[in-house]
């Protein structure tokens, strides 16, 4: 199955190394003459800048160079699947998937790259196992969590959904603010009914009360007309943040009849 697979949304974790072997040299900064790269970390270095300027095809035939003298590289093998994954080859990518998580049985990119293929083809039962595995491989790591979070929603499994973000978040708070498009891991935030995930997004930062994020996804919420957000108000989820300013100025925003009814008591 080679469904038309959105890019934009395509995002990367940067939570994982770098390809073990390549030139230490490009992180450091450049202070003389750029010392000579051996062949093949020439060729890693190509094969990167291939897939930053979204040339997958040249990307795949550079890895390809690179397995034929390390066939059982699980990096070279999953960042092959993740440039089959751009184009849209379902089958392909997920072919690279298996293979590099069998070549490295404890590589937990290669594990949750395999569980974004079967997100992308909408079978998400099959996504969240892949992405159980994956976090069973590390539990440190947020980007499972996180992609389990947005499978169990578009499953419409509401309680799994808002746990697996509570705990994405908890190992990262940042995780759902990474929108870098290099990288091992990908994560995906495509989702249906806007309006109920911003509420319900509102409601995981509120029960961890960080009401800067809360006010953040409440007002998106409202945004998108979620019929249901006046049950801002008797959710007990939102009991500590309610008088932080920055949500007191969204809830002006849901109710403004009580603005109304405030100012026309002093004249009553």
């Amino acid at each position: 199955m080679n469904a038309k697979l959105p890019l934009y949304v395509v995002l990367a974790v940067l939570a994982f190394a770098a390809i073990p072997g390549a030139s230490a040299q490009q992180s450091q900064p450049d202070t003389g003459p750029r010392p000579v790269l051996s062949p093949r970390d020439t060729l890693v270095e190509r094969a990167s800048i291939f897939m930053a300027e979204k040339r997958y095809d040249a990307a795949i035939q550079t890895y390809q160079e690179l397995l034929k003298s390390e066939p059982k590289s699980a990096v070279f093998l999953n960042m092959t699947g993740i440039a089959y994954l751009n184009l849209s080859k379902m089958d392909d990518a997920k072919k690279y998937f298996e293979r590099s998580s069998k070549a490295d049985k404890k590589y937990l990119s290669a594990v949750n790259n395999l569980g974004m293929v079967w997100y992308y083809q909408k079978n998400y039962r099959k996504a969240i196992r892949e992405y159980k595995r994956a976090s069973q491989i590390d539990p440190t790591q947020a980007g499972p969590h996180a992609n389990m979070g947005f499978a169990y929603y578009n499953s419409n499994k509401y309680p799994e959904s808002a746990a697996e973000f509570q705990k994405a978040l908890e190992l990262d708070p940042h995780v759902l603010e990474h929108n870098e498009r290099v990288g091992t891991m990908m994560q995906d935030r495509t989702v249906s009914n806007h309006g109920l995930f911003f509420f319900t997004m509102a409601r995981v930062y509120a029960e961890k009360h960080d009401p800067e994020h809360c006010a953040e996804y409440l007002r998106k919420s409202l945004d998108e007309g979620y019929k249901d957000i006046k049950k801002v108000k008797t959710d007990p989820a939102f009991k500590e943040v309610m008088k932080d300013p920055g949500v007191q100025a969204v809830l002006v925003l849901i109710f403004p009849e009580d603005q109304k009814g405030a100012a026309a008591q002093p004249g009553a």
